[in-house]
């Protein structure tokens, strides 16, 4: 019996971990609590006991004696960070007073699933659904990490090979731009007059700057001719995909160095551009963007292969909205209680008080397996 509470416990534990070490929706991870200098327990021996739960019998007992108050269950330093390695999901460093802080949130689920077995708690039905849900997320959540894992580190002979099979992607234009107003905003009166002699002149100095004239010097004299002052600078620099409108881009990214493209009209004006050069970004400068980019195909690619193997049907004429029936009371939902804060952020977790006890606002340190989080992407490491 005492065995199967204290593997709730662990599951509890883990998903309590695991939980606050995933990324949120919008896809940051907490940063990683920075490791603290110990030297004390550098000189802790493996096979030292570092937590002892006084009052809970160890596995092994087969069932709850009488004297159990006498009983006496203990983690060694081995035994303890083994724990710790299997629920710490993202690999977090955690400085001493989280670790303690990790070792009372500890003793007080072990102490509370003893208090529930004690009182039979584990032969109500809802204890064995809440069981199946528990290690349902425990499993996808283990899963999800080890595809982190695999897809995070990708060598570098796969790295180059993605670089070389989408160095279009990858590709940087050192483009030019000449850029004419629709009207003179000291002259807002003569826009039409004005727009036609724009359209008149851009036509013909684009025409000029495909057969090679310099197209600084073309817009100055655009300018000039216009009345209008202070033309802006033509040299737009180095410019990869994403950074112009989709028909422009796709007008621009068709060039050839030296070649120009159509006349371009907005609500703003005239312009049209000219590729002075094109060549792809070094792989050095953009490997941590690729390594992204392929960890993000790999994770979806992964998931939609569990997802395709898998085909669910939902009874409509049950989930339709409607007033629903009343719930069995063994398996209403239980009372809402208050997870213990985290081990990085727990005031708890440097106030030395190994033998915790529950907040004096009767909350408790639990999790709620009846309703599970969407375990989220991870960034790469």
């Amino acid at each position: 019996m005492i065995r199967g509470v204290l593997t709730t416990c662990i599951l509890a534990f883990a998903s309590l971990l695991a939980y606050s070490q995933y990324p949120g929706p919008s896809g940051q991870t907490p940063p990683a609590v920075p490791q603290q200098s110990a030297v004390s327990a550098d000189d802790v021996p493996p096979d030292a006991i570092v937590v002892s739960v006084h009052g809970i019998c160890p596995p092994g007992k087969g069932g709850i004696p009488e004297n159990s108050d006498s009983c006496t269950t203990t983690l060694t330093r081995r035994q303890f960070e083994t724990m710790l390695v299997v629920m710490n999901v993202t690999n977090q460093n955690y400085s001493s007073a989280a670790l303690r802080g990790i070792a009372e949130s500890y003793v007080q689920l072990m102490t509370l699933a003893d208090a529930g077995q004690k009182a039979g708690l584990d032969r109500e039905p809802r204890f064995e659904e809440m069981m199946k849900i528990a290690r349902a997320r425990t499993m996808a959540e283990m899963y999800r990490h080890s595809l982190d894992e695999k897809f995070s580190a990708p060598p570098p002979e796969m790295i180059e090979a993605y670089y070389k099979e989408n160095i279009g992607k990858y590709e940087q234009l050192k483009i030019d731009r000449v850029f004419i107003p629709l009207a003179d905003p000291k002259r807002p009166q003569d826009r039409v007059a004005f727009e036609k002699k724009a359209r008149q002149k851009i036509a013909e100095i684009r025409e000029r700057a495909a057969k090679g004239e310099d197209m600084n010097a073309l817009q100055a004299e655009a300018y000039k001719s216009l009345g209008l002052a202070s033309p802006p600078a033509t040299d737009l620099g180095g410019k990869r995909k994403g950074n112009f409108p989709p028909a422009v881009e796709k007008d621009i990214f068709a060039l050839k160095p030296a070649e120009v493209t159509r006349v371009e009209t907005d609500l703003s004006g005239f312009s049209f551009y000219k590729v002075r050069s094109r060549e792809p970004i070094p792989l050095e400068l953009i490997k941590t963007e690729i390594t992204r980019e392929m960890y993000q195909k790999n994770m979806e690619a992964a998931v939609k292969s569990a997802n395709s193997r898998v085909h669910s049907e939902l009874n409509e004429q049950f989930f339709k909205p409607h007033v629903a029936g009343p719930v069995p009371p063994a398996f209403r939902p239980a009372p809402h209680v208050t997870i213990l804060p985290g081990p990085a952020n727990t005031p708890a977790a440097s106030s030395g008080n190994a033998g915790a006890s529950p907040p004096s606002n009767g909350s408790v340190p639990a999790t709620n397996p009846g309703n599970p989080p969407s375990p989220a992407s991870p960034p790469p490491k």
